[in-house]
């Protein structure tokens, strides 16, 4: 009896999960993709991990360039929370399979109904990057927060993100827009860089399935 109520929980944790498996793969730059694979736990908490594959795709007259980091292995943990005004709290870390750099991430988002169209998010960022194959072995601390405004109906988002990090001599700013084209299928336009003289621009394009 006591067996059975003690494996009770993770049971149905697992059969809460319609979509266990995760599968999303990603474009980090022009030429850079991006493979996350893993699985959601049998768990109370909403947990996860996996591994994440990265590759550079061809170029015409160009020889494939090789991907410094190509393995990554990750886990996450969504914390429980009692608020009712949308608040999320999550956990995340990710090990190097080729350098051993680890690094803790923690996510905190607040989303607000604005209009019955209308919602605005905001997130906070927080993480901590422990290289140990660096001569001084360096740890480096960066944080971030996002605004975000986006329509329900018509998945647009525009955003504004400020970033500072140990290496920063000052906060960085962004801008962009993003756009849910279809189920699991998104876009994202941004400049980076907007106090610099030659700001940067940057179009990805993601795809996530859970089966």
């Amino acid at each position: 009896m006591c067996l059975a109520s003690a494996t009770l929980p993770l049971a149905q944790a697992a059969q809460a999960s319609d979509t266990p498996l995760i599968w999303t793969p990603s474009q980090t730059s022009d030429s850079s993709y991006a493979m996350r694979m893993g699985s959601h736990l049998p768990t109370e908490l909403e947990a996860s991990a996996g591994a994440e594959i990265s590759f550079t795709g061809f170029q015409s007259d160009l020889a494939p360039a090789r991907t410094a980091n190509p393995v990554k292995f990750w886990s996450s943990v969504r914390l429980p929370s009692n608020r009712k005004d949308g608040g999320d709290a999550q956990i995340e870390v990710r090990l190097n399979g080729l350098t051993g750099r680890r690094s803790v991430w923690l996510s905190k988002s607040l989303s607000l109904d604005l209009t019955p169209d209308l919602a605005a998010q905001i997130e906070d960022l927080y993480s901590l990057d422990y290289d140990r194959t660096a001569s001084d072995r360096r740890v480096d601390a960066r944080a971030s927060k996002t605004i975000r405004v986006l329509s329900k109906t018509k998945g647009t988002a525009l955003f504004a993100r400020s970033t500072r990090s140990t290496r920063d001599q000052e906060w960085q700013a962004s801008v962009g827009v993003e756009q849910k084209v279809m189920r699991g299928v998104n876009l994202s336009a941004n400049i980076d860089n907007l106090a610099a003289q030659r700001p940067s621009g940057t179009l990805r394009a993601s795809y996530a399935q859970r089966w």
